[in-house]
C-alpha cells in the first residue's frame, strides 16, 4: 500500500520573498486531500471535487489529476512541457514546474511520511531552523537549498519524459467528521432528551443521521448517541437517551 508523501510547493514569484514554500502532504489516491484550485492556490480536503488533485499512486508516485471542468495546467521538466489532459493522471517528479493561471509552482518531493498535516506556508529561515532540529527537516531543507553542506542525489543526465497514465483512479471519498455546536439539551421526564445544535457551513447531517455527543474536551460521552430528527438549514434537532448531561458538540460522519 502506498504511503503519504511529504512535498513542498515553491512559488517562484511569491508576494513575500521569505514565504515562497508551502509544505504539504499528498495522500494515497482515493482519499480527499491535497489539491490546487483553478487559480493555483493550495487547498486541503476541499468539500467539492478539486480542479487539480495531487495524490500518491499505488506505486508511490506523485500524481497530478486535472478535472474535466478545470482550466489548463502545464507541467514542465528539463526543457519539455506538457499540457495536462483532463482526467488522465500525470506523474510528477522532483523539480517539475507547474504553470496555472499565471502562477508557477516548483515541486519538491521529499519522500514518505507518517505525519499528515494541512498545508503550511514556511519561509527559508524557518526551514533552516527546522533543519537543525530533525533529520527529516534536514532532508526537506536540502531540496530547497537551506541546509548547510547537504546535497541530494546526483541528477540524471537525461530526466525521463513526462508520463501520462491512461486510466484515472477510482476516487472513493473517505468519511469526514461534521462537528455541530450544541446550543441546548432539553431533558424530558420520560423519553429521550432533545439536542439543539448548529452545524458549520457545508453539508448538514440529514434526518436519520446517527452521531456521537462530545464533551468540552472533545471526548466522546459514554452512551451519548444522537439521532437527527429535524433539520432547518444549518440547525438540527436530535434525540439522545441521556438526561441532564453537559454536551459541547455533536459529531457526525459525512460519506
Amino acid at each position: 500500500m502506498s504511503t503519504p508523501l511529504e512535498i513542498c510547493l515553491e512559488e517562484t514569484n511569491p508576494p513575500l520573498a521569505d514565504e515562497r514554500y508551502i509544505r504539504c502532504v499528498a495522500l494515497p489516491g482515493g482519499q480527499p486531500g491535497l489539491a490546487l484550485d483553478r487559480e493555483g492556490a493550495v487547498r486541503w480536503m476541499p468539500d467539492q471535487p478539486a480542479d487539480f488533485g495531487l495524490w500518491v499512486s499505488a506505486d508511490d508516485q506523485l500524481i497530478l489529476l486535472r478535472a474535466q471542468s478545470a482550466g489548463p495546467i502545464t507541467v514542465s521538466r528539463a526543457g519539455r512541457s506538457l499540457a495536462a489532459p483532463a482526467e488522465m493522471p500525470v506523474v510528477l517528479l522532483d523539480q517539475d514546474l507547474l504553470q496555472i493561471d499565471g502562477r508557477q509552482l516548483r515541486v519538491h518531493v521529499h519522500g514518505a511520511t507518517e505525519d499528515v498535516h494541512p498545508p503550511e506556508r514556511i519561509g527559508s529561515s524557518a526551514l533552516a531552523r527546522a533543519a537543525r532540529a530533525t533529520a527529516a527537516a534536514l532532508a526537506l531543507s536540502a531540496a530547497v537549498g537551506v541546509a548547510d553542506g547537504v546535497a541530494g542525489s546526483p541528477a540524471s543526465a537525461s530526466p525521463p519524459p513526462i508520463e501520462v497514465r491512461v486510466r484515472p483512479p477510482v476516487v472513493r471519498r473517505m468519511p469526514r467528521p461534521i462537528l455541530c455546536d450544541v446550543t441546548s439539551v432539553k431533558s424530558s421526564r420520560s423519553g429521550p432528551s432533545a439536542v439543539h445544535a448548529t452545524c458549520p457551513p457545508g453539508p448538514t447531517p440529514p434526518v436519520g443521521s446517527q452521531g456521537q455527543l462530545l464533551d468540552a474536551k472533545g471526548a466522546e460521552i459514554q452512551g451519548g448517541q444522537i439521532v437527527v430528527k429535524q433539520v432547518n438549514g444549518s440547525k438540527i434537532v436530535g434525540e439522545t437517551p441521556l438526561r441532564n448531561v453537559k454536551v459541547a458538540k455533536a459529531k457526525f460522519m459525512q460519506n
